[in-house]
């Protein structure tokens, strides 16, 4: 009889059983993963309603519709479709593409206002503009590309398009050869006007620069083209309206020469010459 042969089983791996406690670990392990990946899942299906409802929203929702949907305050007297065509609004429009402050630079450039302020309501869907009027304080007449113009200036000295939106000025001064380089001499005698005492009739901005006024009482007064002496020749204005006899106020015919402050030189229109007698032979 052949020998029984014994098979060696040193190189076979040993199978422990799993214990309890390993299984109980494994199963939480792929609970977890089930957990997160459900509240992956809902995360994205929550993410994918959200921005539908916000499209939908902003496209059909909170649109300006019409033109009642622009409310208008702050007394300027504008009509809302002046603002629609200064603006460049469109009917249907969805109110969050419109820019506030852009809207706001858009509207003092092109309109009559010294401000603007843009809000955006959302429910209902509307933009309330709030603007401030600019208010004109003196006539104006300008050399344009297209010949002479006729205009308004502020307080500020800034040019104001005649329009039905613009209130009267609140002088009767005119400003004319109005130019933007000479804007801070016209600031400071349209400031200073009531010393003038409403004497003053007239500013003229000539093209060599010198500036020149017209006057009720003392006529022409020639300033010359120095800005830096424009406060001291208010000066001598006011001084020589309270203290130069009547008969040297000559009105439209005489003429006062105040380009040197210190030595005014006032003159006087020539007496007429006596007519000549005609004696008979």
């Amino acid at each position: 009889m052949r020998p029984v042969s014994r098979v060696s089983t040193t190189n076979k791996p040993s199978q422990r059983p799993v214990s309890a406690q390993a299984a109980r670990r494994r199963d939480l392990r792929r609970q977890r993963r089930q957990t997160l990946l459900l509240q992956l899942w809902r995360f994205v299906a929550l993410l994918l309603i959200s921005g539908g409802f916000s499209w939908t929203l902003l496209r059909h929702g909170w649109t300006l519709r019409s033109p009642e949907a622009i409310i208008l305050t702050g007394g300027a007297a504008i009509e809302t479709n002046q603002v629609i065509e200064a603006a460049k609004l469109r009917f249907p429009s969805p109110l969050l593409e419109v820019s506030p402050r852009a809207l706001e630079q858009k509207l003092v450039k092109v309109l009559p206002v010294r401000s603007a302020q843009v809000q955006r309501r959302m429910l209902p869907a509307r933009l309330i503009i709030s603007l401030k009027p600019k208010i004109p304080v003196a006539k104006a007449v300008r050399q344009g590309p297209t010949g002479r113009e006729r205009g308004l200036l502020n307080a500020e000295g800034e040019w104001i398009t005649l329009s039905d939106a613009v209130p009267e000025p609140l002088t009767n001064i005119m400003v004319r050869g109005w130019n933007d380089q000479q804007r801070a001499q016209i600031v400071a005698l349209l400031q200073q006007r009531d010393r003038f005492e409403g004497r003053l009739k007239a500013i003229v901005l000539h093209p060599d620069g010198n500036i020149s006024l017209i006057t009720t009482e003392l006529g022409q007064i020639d300033l010359g083209g120095e800005p830096t002496l424009l406060n001291a020749q208010i000066e001598t204005i006011v001084h020589l309206n309270k203290t130069l006899p009547k008969h040297l106020r000559q009105g439209h015919q005489s003429s006062l020469d105040l380009s040197n402050p210190d030595r005014p030189e006032l003159q006087l229109p020539a007496p007429p010459t006596p007519k000549k007698v005609k004696t008979q032979p």
